[in-house]
């Protein structure tokens, strides 16, 4: 290998070439797929990266056990966590629209109940209620056209009365004029 550190050094930590080259290859994928280093170095190359994780004895090799524990990027970690919630929130929004739709359900059944003891259908109740706010409707214009007319009124008689201080000013500039 033609890595900083060497590949004699490194051994030590590996049970033979063979098991250290793959240890280094297997983290340099890592690092490539988006693994987090384990320490900060400036170098382009992801084996020599791997190789200076092993030499700083960051990343072991463990007897009998070939898998890796691979540290996750922060952004995957994110993005992870991210979809999860999302899911709730839509599982949740999900469930309290059901329980809506239910207590709805529950509530016009309860009103067809009281309709049915005091005589009268539903589709005359729902007849009725219609009426109700078109006649509710009407009104509110009309009161809203009588409150338009008082303004306009009080405008017209507000612009027919002469300003006293107006009248005031004219007699102040007359006895001027005649000084």
């Amino acid at each position: 290998m033609l890595t900083h550190p060497a590949t004699e050094i490194l051994l030590p930590r590996a049970e033979n070439r063979y098991v250290l080259a793959m240890l280094a290859a297997r983290r340099a994928r890592q690092l490539t797929s988006g693994a987090c280093p384990t320490i900060n170095l400036e170098t382009p190359s992801r084996v020599t990266m791997a190789c200076e994780e092993i030499g700083a004895g960051s990343v072991v090799y463990r007897y009998g056990k070939l898998d890796v524990v691979v540290p996750e990027h922060p952004t995957i970690i994110a993005a992870r966590e991210a979809a999860m919630r999302e899911n709730r929130a839509k599982e949740e929004e999900e469930r309290m629209e059901e329980h809506s739709r239910f207590m709805r359900q529950a509530d016009r059944q309860a009103n067809e109940e009281i309709f049915e003891k005091a005589g009268i259908s539903v589709e005359d109740a729902s007849l009725i209620a219609e009426r109700l706010i078109s006649h509710v409707t009407q009104l509110e214009q009309e009161e809203r056209k009588a409150a338009e007319e008082a303004i306009a009124q009080a405008d017209e008689t507000q612009a027919d009365q002469p300003d006293k201080e107006d009248d005031a000013d004219e007699e102040e500039s007359s006895e001027i004029e005649a000084q």
